[in-house]
């Protein structure tokens, strides 16, 4: 049991009832011991330093609960625990190389092993995954900002749900949580400078959807803050995460609703100040200028570029694709280089998912195999990061906001590139921030749900899942001030992706992602005692 929580309500005992048996401890031994008072009336032994620092954090627990000493009462004295973890690369078979040989060079195999199953990733998101959802929001007729932030987002967050799944059912590390707030900032940040630096030319983004997916993707870092403040989640707390899962889709489900009221509003107050214009010389004909037209027109016009997108991807998923048989004699020495590095990759898929674009009426079977194949890549890409960790004494957590992040964004980052470079990248944006939502909401809140629920049907003496990182709620919490950086760029900028706006959040992505690091390794924020 947690000290802070036992010694809330302990009294120091001066009686001299206790004082031969504590004449006895401190006789035998250099340690001074202080008798107190537990919860259950029965006199036990502290020693003082042990005393001095429960003292201490009695003030300070509700600010940094992750801190608190564990203790254990063994013959009525009162004993630190010592938190012994396990190393989560013992839950992936044994290597075939010693410590002494990674840290020699064999690690690099497990890099260059890892760099390969996130070119797999990026294949089977891009190629397979994506336009099975694609089709999936065709067939539903599902509006294109609502697909971005949902089904799009639920595909995009993927790698990032089978990663936790591995890291809190099997490795029981921080991996999966490090991998979804790494994944956060690059959305929030990353994804919308690549896009940027990509453009052409400016591209417009529409600041309704932007703004809704910001404000829904604030509270659910502000609900995550609450949750993981205190090191744990109870099955509770989980369950909160599922309903603003389910919440979150509503939401969605009826922005069409949402932002036909926010056009009415606009169009009241616009319909309000034209008619407040007088001129000297036709006061009758201005003052009754009623501008519902012009609103519906430009609501239309701003449609058109969405449906072309549409239409485009459409046709683009119904060309024949190109044979996996046939070398590009024709293109550059680069897509060839390419082409021979993801040939065996494209290869195998060709022969265990159908092609969407060649198969279309096959996508359900094509989506269910897509699953599988992130779950199975996740796997392997967790434990090669994991090997890479331990060679070099990296956390998991580290490890995951670092590498495991960064391949997991790959998808959107390809995406956002080509589509930038095409001028449709303002959906990008939309995506990413779904994908935030979601990773909280899904990746995280789901594994952790099914996981505490089994420890309460299991009849477990504590059914929460364990949060070792010490400075968690601070990283967590610096994802509202990165999207709120994020938003104001972009108001800054009119609300356009451009060059310059995307160097501006390089700069802050590198800026959050190098405090988080700080952070997570103890040098800005004690890491304290792990919770075991």
């Amino acid at each position: 049991m947690y000290a802070v929580a036992s010694f809330l309500t302990i009294l120091i005992v001066c009686a001299t009832s206790s004082v031969t048996a504590l004449e006895d401890f401190n006789s035998t031994s250099d340690t001074v011991y202080l008798p107190i008072v537990n919860n259950n009336g029965e006199t036990v032994y502290v020693t003082e330093d042990l005393m001095r620092k429960l003292e201490d954090e009695l003030e300070t627990w509700h600010w940094t609960p992750w801190l608190r000493t564990r203790t254990e009462v063994a013959e009525n004295i009162v004993r630190e625990v010592e938190c012994i973890t396990g190393d989560s690369i013992d839950s992936f078979p044994e290597d075939a190389f010693t410590d002494d040989q990674l840290r020699s060079g064999a690690f690099l195999l497990y890099v260059l092993f890892g760099i390969y199953a996130f070119t797999l990733l990026t294949i089977v998101c891009n190629d397979y995954f994506i336009p099975c959802v694609e089709f999936i929001c065709e067939d539903l007729k599902i509006p294109q900002n609502v697909a971005a932030a949902t089904f799009m987002s639920v595909a995009t967050s993927c790698p990032e749900f089978f990663v936790n799944v591995i890291s809190t059912f099997l490795t029981e590390s921080d991996m999966g949580v490090g991998t979804i707030v790494g994944s956060a900032i690059f959305n929030a940040l990353g994804v919308a400078a690549i896009g940027g630096l990509a453009a052409i030319s400016p591209i417009t983004i529409d600041r309704r959807p932007v703004t809704r997916d910001v404000i829904i993707y604030m509270f659910n870092v502000v609900a995550l803050v609450i949750i993981v403040w205190d090191g744990r989640v109870e099955w509770y707390e989980a369950l909160v995460l599922g309903i603003l899962y389910i919440t979150y889709f509503i939401v969605m489900f009826n922005s069409v609703r949402i932002f036909a009221l926010y056009d009415s509003i606009i169009e009241r107050k616009n319909r309000n100040n034209n008619q407040h214009i007088v001129t000297n010389d036709n006061k009758s004909s201005v003052e009754g200028i009623d501008n519902k037209g012009f609103n519906n027109s430009e609501v239309v016009i701003s449609n058109i570029p969405e449906k072309v997108a549409v239409n485009e991807k459409a046709e683009e998923f119904e060309k024949p694709p190109k044979s996996v048989w046939r070398y590009p004699k024709e293109n550059s020495l680069v897509y060839r280089i390419w082409w021979v590095y993801t040939w065996p990759l494209k290869l195998i898929l060709a022969f265990t998912i159908p092609l969407p674009a060649r198969y279309r009426k096959l996508y359900p079977l094509s989506f269910i195999m897509c699953i599988v194949w992130i779950g199975v890549n996740s796997y392997f890409v967790s434990w090669s990061m994991t090997v890479i960790g331990h060679t070099f004494f990296i956390p998991d957590s580290v490890m995951g906001m670092t590498f495991l992040a960064f391949g997991g964004c790959l998808p959107e980052a390809c995406s956002i590139f080509i589509m930038s470079r095409r001028g449709e990248g303002g959906m990008g944006v939309s995506n990413a921030l779904g994908a935030n939502s979601l990773a909280i909401l899904f990746a995280l809140g789901v594994p952790w749900l099914i996981k505490t629920l089994t420890l309460v049907g299991q009849g477990a003496e504590s059914s929460a899942v364990y949060i070792n990182s010490a400075g968690i709620g601070f990283i967590v919490g610096s994802l509202l001030v990165a999207v709120t950086a994020l938003y104001i760029t972009l108001f800054i900028g009119k609300f356009q992706l451009r060059k310059r706006i995307g160097a501006v959040l390089v700069v802050l992505y590198a800026i959050f992602i190098t405090f988080a690091i700080l952070v997570e390794m103890g040098i800005i924020v004690d890491k304290g005692i792990e919770m075991c």
